[in-house]
């Protein structure tokens, strides 16, 4: 006998997750019964805590194979499911299968916590521990901070050194420590640090040509390398073409740019040469006092004295003064000075060791740190049950409280047609706008990436920036209408947000994916349509009007004065006016007759055929008329609403949908509620304000009575008929 009980909602079959049987059965389930097959963890209305459980495989996903081994872990550790379906985090101890190595676990927590005739055990209580046994030295989590090595303060040195060189691991107390893999990084580290230093003082007049210096010296050089290149590079150019001087110099457009500003700074030369370029010299030379770009007049002076100075001595120049300017000779010959440093530079091992005087790196070396923190590790490694046993006890505190909630997320979506965001793990809260309540409200990441994918859901979405100006969060949903119409639905509207807190946010419209809502409303669109195309013509050919007038008052008077002096005399010929088309003009009013003829008769014929028939005729003649405009507008938007899915909405933002979660009508305006006056209350319909109503009963009539003057007419112009022939005996009577 089958053990699935399935139930119908939005027109599919889903599996009913309430009692033992029903989570037994989700093991055995086929997945293709399953509404979703992967969820991504982020953006869930969930605990986080309780999803990074369920990812077990730490991907940021959940998958089927995850979900079921969740439901492994409860059926083979809980004996009474009653906490679990109630959603409650405190497990009793008589819920526990007798031979589980979780009861002896949740023994001892209660035991440590002073609680063992408490009975149960919560999810407070499996924190609490954790808290504790997180705060010692030795947690199990493989990371040592330096309070692990106790009394020993060389240990505890180099655990420290070893924080602050490889940056650290974060301990489960917080605090920052060490793993086994970056003590060992470290001291091989430290080992290449020593062996690189070696080099250098192995070969000291070539790699550190300047001494203590030359790090300093080196530093001021790169600062105006590529600067002092591109220099000696352009005046070359000039020296080659002297035409091309004043390209190869800042243009006035660029100083013009720097002299807009309201407050100039030197700082805005910064990307011209080093100096102005010039042909005229043969070999070229960089001033290094007057005529130096300002904005690097610091960097060329801290060449000269950290570098130019002590290479010159180097080099046997007596320094008796300060140099005024660098030769491209000289520049070469401080490159191929500093080279050897250079390239001993690069060759730098890669790790934070070099931070530490040679003397210390001896020490790390030579101190078997290695073979010292081995039983540190294992001391922490022996934690290890207790951590994973505290794991254990939190995930079943956290699965009894979460998971049967999340399999009707999952496995089934029975969470989402309750219609209640408290327990759907995708709906974020309620948008109030335009006298609706949408509670199909979904947090979207990327406006554009998310409605290029869920326009294929044929829902009308709304896309809302929501804000609150305490901590100015931020975040963007969408909400789905289901009722009313979207006329008043534009970019831009404002709206207010509540979420599953009842905070409520700032809304506004930030984009709208149409698409019909009722099949009421898409009665009215062809209606709406005329009008709105009637309305635009209206007001096209009245702006049209208001601009022909506005240019005859602004060019009449200079036309009629214009006319006026330029006209001939009166009795000159050219003063005479053309004639007046007479016969044209009859022809124009001749065409407009027959056209108007034409319509009148078609109209009187068409009113005469209509008030020919019966009244129960005539109703049927006005239906079909309605229905003939209606219908296809009616048709195409059922057709629509028949399709509208919540698949695309949730796939775009991650989603794996299995099933087609359809939102027929009743569903979609379940999802949308309109306003609804209170029960009792009553309302006056007093309002001194209130426009006129239409006068409806007086256009009424009008119609009747021009109905009735044009079918008197119609009938008064039908002919007559000839009269009856006289009876053969009364034609030849005699007249008396």
């Amino acid at each position: 006998m089958s053990n699935y009980y399935f139930f119908c909602r939005g027109g599919a079959a889903q599996l009913r997750i309430e009692t033992p049987e029903d989570l037994a059965a989700v093991e055995t389930l086929d997945p293709k019964w399953w509404v979703a097959l992967s969820m991504p963890v982020a953006g869930q209305e969930f605990d986080p805590r309780t999803l990074n459980l369920l990812d077990t495989d730490a991907d940021g996903r959940i998958r089927v194979p995850e979900i079921l081994s969740a439901v492994r872990f409860v059926r083979e550790n809980l004996a009474d499911f009653s906490a679990f379906f109630a959603g409650k985090d405190s497990v009793p101890l008589s819920a526990i299968v007798a031979t589980s190595p979780l009861l002896q676990t949740v023994k001892n927590i209660l035991e440590h916590l002073g609680k063992t005739s408490a009975g149960r055990l919560s999810l407070a209580d499996v924190e609490a521990s954790e808290k504790t046994f997180d705060a010692q030295a030795f947690n199990g989590d493989g990371v040592l901070v330096p309070a692990c090595a106790g009394e020993d303060a060389a240990l505890a040195d180099f655990l420290r050194n070893a924080v602050a060189a490889t940056g650290g691991s974060a301990d489960a107390s917080g605090e920052k420590g060490v793993t086994a893999a970056q003590i060992a990084d470290f001291v091989k580290n430290a080992a290449d640090v020593l062996a690189w230093r070696a080099v250098a003082d192995a070969d000291s007049e070539k790699i550190l040509p300047l001494g203590a210096g030359t790090a300093d010296a080196f530093s001021a050089f790169v600062k105006i390398r590529g600067k002092a290149e591109d220099f000696f590079a352009r005046t070359r150019l000039a020296g080659y073409d002297e035409a091309a001087t004043a390209k190869l110099n800042p243009s006035d457009a660029d100083f013009a740019a720097i002299a807009a500003g309201t407050e100039i700074s030197v700082a805005a030369s910064e990307t011209f040469p080093l100096a102005r370029i010039s042909a005229s010299v043969k070999e070229p030379e960089l001033p290094l006092a007057s005529g130096v770009n300002p904005a690097w007049a610091p960097a060329i002076a801290s060449f000269t004295e950290k570098t130019l100075l002590p290479a010159l001595s180097k080099f046997g120049v007596p320094a008796t003064e300060k140099p005024t300017a660098l030769s491209e000779t000289l520049w070469r010959k401080i490159s191929a000075l500093l080279a050897p440093y250079e390239a001993w530079l690069t060759a730098k091992p890669a790790g934070g060791a070099d931070a530490f005087p040679s003397e210390k790196l001896d020490e790390i070396v030579s101190g078997n740190f290695v073979e010292k923190t081995a039983p540190l590790f294992e001391k922490d490694s022996a934690e290890k049950p207790l951590r994973a046993a505290l794991s254990e006890a939190e995930k079943l505190c956290r699965y009894s409280r979460d998971l049967a909630v999340i399999l009707r997320n999952f496995v089934s979506f029975a969470e989402f047609y309750k219609r209640d965001s408290s327990t759907t793990a995708f709906l974020v809260g309620k948008l109030y706008m335009d006298r609706r309540t949408c509670s199909l409200c979904i947090r979207v990441e990327n406006t554009g990436t998310h409605s290029a994918l869920a326009s294929k859901s044929n829902c009308c979405l709304a896309y809302c920036e929501c804000t609150r100006k305490k901590g100015g969060e931020k975040m963007t949903i969408v909400a789905m209408f289901g009722d009313g119409d979207a006329r008043s639905l534009y970019v831009g509207r404002n709206g207010v947000f509540y979420d599953k807190k009842g905070d409520d946010w700032d809304a506004k419209i930030v984009k709208i994916i149409e698409n019909p809502i009722s099949v009421r409303e898409a009665f009215w669109t062809p209606y709406r349509k005329v009008a709105k195309f009637v309305e635009t013509q209206i007001e096209n050919f009245a702006a049209s009007r208001e601009k022909k007038v506005d240019a005859d008052l602004s060019g009449g008077a200079g036309t009629a004065l214009s006319k006026a002096t330029t006209a001939p005399a009166a009795g000159t010929p050219g003063a005479a006016k053309p004639a007046f088309d007479v016969a044209k003009f009859a022809g124009i009013f001749a065409a407009i007759g027959l056209a108007l003829g034409a319509i009148g008769a078609a109209l009187s014929v068409a009113l005469g055929s209509f008030l020919a028939l019966a009244p129960w005729q005539m109703v049927l003649v006005v239906l079909a008329v309605i229905l003939v405009i209606s219908a296809p507008s009616m048709l195409l938007a059922a057709m629509k609403l028949r399709r509208r899915s919540l698949g695309p909405i949730l796939e775009a933002n991650g989603w794996a949908v299995n099933g087609n979660v359809k939102i027929n009508i009743p569903l979609g305006k379940a999802f949308t509620e309109m306003p609804q006056k209170p029960k009792g209350a009553k309302i006056s319909r007093a309002d001194p304000f209130r426009r006129k109503p239409f006068p409806w009963g007086k256009i009424a009539i009008a119609i009747l009575l021009i109905a009735g003057l044009a079918f008197g007419v119609w009938r008064w112009t039908q002919p007559c008929e000839p009269p009856a022939e006289l009876p053969a005996d009364t034609q030849n009577v005699p007249a008396t």
